[in-house]
């Protein structure tokens, strides 16, 4: 049984996270009596093993929690993840207390850092651990971390908080009733209903903002990789299951995408190269993020190299470009220099317009995936926040190559 899943917005306080993570850990141990081995909380880049699926841990996870904690901050109530977890503990906790809706088994609140408003369903949950400290009040738990002044303050309200865990522990909410579920398709209690057109359809005007993220994938099937010698174990029917890290992490690339696009509150949709000239007009025409993500070895499969050719010839261009050469890969490994000659040849004009930070020419791990990923998605929504767009259109006239400076 886990005693608690602590649901909390990714970004730069990471490290104070996972230090009232730990220690609460440790002392929620201590108060309810059980060994140090003891796996009492769920951190999602602490309990989830490298390969294993994230959506259906955090499932899991929620499912037979007997407390949800909730770090309230600005970035909190604007992550979808999050709303997600949050709708589904309280689907969990429905009927449990039919009569005070307004009160969630088992949802503890804390203020990390207090949000100018709350969400209708987060002011509907009236939920008061009696801390008196007014530094918490108004400024919120992480201040108390940051401050050395404040520790003493600190361990009281750590205190505080677990004895509310281990007796949530005593009278847990019902479990779910089922665990088969798609954390995808849940509805975030924080922004309403959301959902993507189908694949090749229209948007609605809703979603001119800059939330979703359309991934184009760049890779052949299973099939098509065997017309060309090569090995087909990292390739599925459809080409959406391009998995370049296996065999040791089988997981679809897509996957690790989703991942780390909801991890940054986007949403987002996958199609194949053969859809890419129309993602980008629908991304331009809402001002969403247009990320490739490309198997250099689509571009030695006819049909695919002809679709990118053409492509790379149009103006328009994509947000960002992440080539795979994975290191478990000793094919593409023993071919990396023709495989990057290829590329060069195939999507020359997007090379050059895309700038250091949005083209990364050679991922070869996931772990440098989820990273650079990362760090393409924060500069594209500084660029929205920053520009109001998140294409920056080069000058009219032809594209010439970058020049390279030689000599001592």
């Amino acid at each position: 049984m886990l005693y608690f899943f602590l649901s909390y917005a990714r970004g730069p306080d990471d490290l104070f996270v996972r230090r009232f993570y730990n220690d609460l850990c440790s002392e929620v141990r201590v108060h309810a009596g059980v060994g140090h081995d003891v796996e009492v909380g769920f951190l999602d880049n602490h309990n989830i093993e490298p390969g294993q699926l994230w959506p259906q841990a955090l499932v899991n996870a929620i499912g037979e929690c007997s407390s949800f904690l909730a770090l309230y901050s600005p970035a909190y109530f604007l992550s979808r993840p999050c709303g997600k977890e949050w709708r589904l503990f309280e689907q969990r906790s429905n009927g449990a207390r039919p009569e005070d809706p307004s009160r969630i088994q088992g949802l503890i609140p804390i203020v990390w850092l207090p949000p100018r408003e709350l969400p209708p369903v987060a002011q509907a949950v009236h939920y008061d651990l009696d801390v008196p400290e007014d530094d918490y009040r108004r400024r919120g738990l992480r201040q108390l971390l940051r401050l050395q002044r404040m520790h003493d303050a600190y361990i009281d309200f750590l205190s505080t908080v677990t004895e509310h865990i281990v007796a949530a522990a005593r009278t847990p909410p019902p479990p779910l009733a089922s665990l088969d579920l798609d954390f995808d398709r849940l509805e975030s209690a924080f922004h309403g209903s959301v959902r993507g057109a189908e694949d090749g359809g229209e948007l609605p005007a809703r979603f001119g903002t800059g939330q979703m993220i359309h991934f184009v994938i760049a890779a052949p099937t299973r099939a098509q990789a065997e017309t060309v010698q090569r090995d087909g174990g990292f390739y599925g029917a459809d080409v959406l299951d391009w998995a370049p890290f296996g065999p040791g992490q089988p997981q679809p690339l897509r996957d690790y995408a989703q991942k780390v696009a909801s991890e940054y509150g986007f949403e987002s949709m996958f199609t194949g190269v053969d859809r890419l000239a129309d993602r980008v007009k629908v991304a331009q025409q809402y001002n969403h993020i247009v990320v490739m993500l490309v198997d250099p070895w689509s571009a030695d499969i006819a049909a695919h190299r002809e679709q990118l050719l053409e492509y790379d010839h149009h103006r328009d261009h994509v947000s960002a470009m992440l080539v795979v050469m994975s290191a478990a890969d000793p094919q593409t490994q023993a071919h990396r220099a023709r495989l990057a000659d290829l590329m060069h040849d195939t999507l020359g004009n997007n090379e050059r317009r895309l700038d250091e930070v949005m083209l990364r020419r050679s991922v070869l791990t996931w772990p440098s995936f989820e990273a650079d990923l990362a760090v393409v998605l924060a500069e594209a929504r500084n660029r929205l926040v920053a520009d109001g767009r998140v294409y920056r259109r080069p000058p009219p006239g032809d594209y010439a190559p970058r020049p390279i400076l030689e000599g001592p």
